[in-house]
């Protein structure tokens, strides 16, 4: 066996391990999305919280103003009715009607807080109902990341010695370059030609579908590593290549 053949073999496995590996790699990505959103949900439903703690306290603390106010404005009706002249009297009322401006201002306030208090909560509901969905979806996903994992594992364990096995039997610096280019390259570290003209012997890198100098057939034909030289990966030779290569006459 040619070391491109070797080197092919290494590469097919690892590209079976990385399918299986992609399956396992979106149900992870899926369960941390979920797992991201509801973080991001506790956090708006503290801070909510936060909120309406504060706007609660802001309508106790105007509540208690308007008790207040009351309290002196009884305590003022009491005086004007015990009041020894006009004068005095016209006082007390003129502090009366003051008090009931602002009685009527601390109100409107307790009202627009009461209204913010309620968007609030509107809003908390929302978010809990939102929560208590995607825990569900959650919990779904992480049975879903632990199945696939379980359904993965002992496959992944075989193709990992097939891969080690195979390995070995390829030059560290060949396989050293085969899996910087998986890192860079992905599925596309090893790539066929593409006949275009049997006849004229022209061929192409079918991964990044430029055309290849003939000398780059004889090459591979004689079964030594072959590298793109637009880039940059291994090429090889496919059943369909073959069959394209062959005499018209030979294919009857």
């Amino acid at each position: 066996m040619n070391e491109t053949t070797k080197l092919l073999a290494v590469f097919r496995v690892e590209q079976r391990l990385r399918g299986l590996r992609s399956r396992l790699d979106a149900a992870e990505r899926f369960l941390s999305e979920q797992e991201t959103q509801l973080a991001k949900n506790a956090q708006q439903l503290e801070s909510l919280a936060s909120q309406l703690r504060q706007v609660t306290a802001s309508i106790k603390e105007s509540e208690d103003e308007i008790a207040k106010i009351d309290a002196r404005v009884e305590k003022l009706r009491e005086e004007m009715n015990t009041a020894r002249t006009n004068k005095e009297y016209q006082a007390f009322l003129v502090e009366v009607n003051g008090l009931k401006i602002e009685r009527g201002r601390v109100e409107e306030e307790v009202l627009a807080h009461m209204e913010q208090a309620e968007a609030i909560k509107s809003e908390i509901e929302k978010l809990e109902q939102d929560r208590t969905e995607r825990d569900s979806v959650r919990k779904v996903a992480k049975k879903d990341r632990d199945t696939r994992h379980k359904e993965i594992e002992s496959k992944v364990k075989e193709l990992t010695a097939e891969r080690d096995e195979l390995a070995a039997e390829v030059q560290p610096r060949i396989l050293s370059d085969l899996r910087r280019l998986l890192r860079e390259r992905e599925d596309d570290a090893m790539a066929s030609i593409e006949v275009i003209d049997r006849k004229r012997h022209e061929i192409s890198c079918s991964s990044c579908m430029m055309t290849l100098p003939i000398e780059v057939l004889s090459t591979l034909l004689s079964g030594r590593l072959t590298l793109c030289s637009n880039c940059g990966c291994f090429l090889y030779i496919d059943d369909d290549a073959v069959e394209a290569l062959q005499p018209a006459s030979s294919k009857r």
